[in-house]
């Protein structure tokens, strides 16, 4: 079974946590940080499938500890969804990958769930320089807690 791991900020005032589902479930927790919001500009300088690993495969390996996450104002709830497998792009995914990412799609779910979103939320996957992916590890954003607005961007 692929393992995901669910990265939340700006979560219902000053709550933020951070958890890690691995294998057996564990959960890692910590404080998030802020950005400083320019995510277009830092998709411009983004470098596809670099040689550098991305912040979510240092977060996920240990390597740089979970207390600094992304952060915006774009909802009262944010959280981000993200596979431990290195996909760099949505649009890199391979047909191997179909059980994974609909694994995805249903820890957003249930998270949502857990977070109290019952009534809607939205989920983006960006991809690409066009898309505004800024970093290159494939994430799912699950936005909601207020009434959003169509269409986006």
């Amino acid at each position: 079974m692929a393992a995901a791991a669910v990265l939340a900020a700006g979560l219902r005032g000053a709550r933020r946590v951070v958890a890690a589902a691995g294998p057996r479930g564990a959960q890692v927790r910590g404080a998030a940080g802020v950005t400083d919001g320019n995510e277009v500009a830092k998709a411009q300088q983004a470098a596809p499938g670099g040689a550098a690993p991305t912040i979510f495969s240092r977060i996920l390996d240990g390597s740089l500890p979970a207390d600094i996450l992304y952060e915006d104002q774009q909802a009262p709830v944010h959280f981000l969804v993200i596979p431990k497998k290195p996909i760099p792009r949505i649009s890199q995914a391979e047909e191997g990958d179909q059980q994974l990412l609909g694994h995805l799609l249903l820890v957003a779910k249930e998270t949502a769930k857990a977070e109290g979103l019952g009534d809607g939320y939205r989920l983006v996957i960006n991809d690409g320089k066009l898309g505004a992916q800024s970093v290159y590890h494939l994430h799912i954003h699950v936005l909601g807690g207020r009434q959003l607005q169509w269409p986006p961007g």
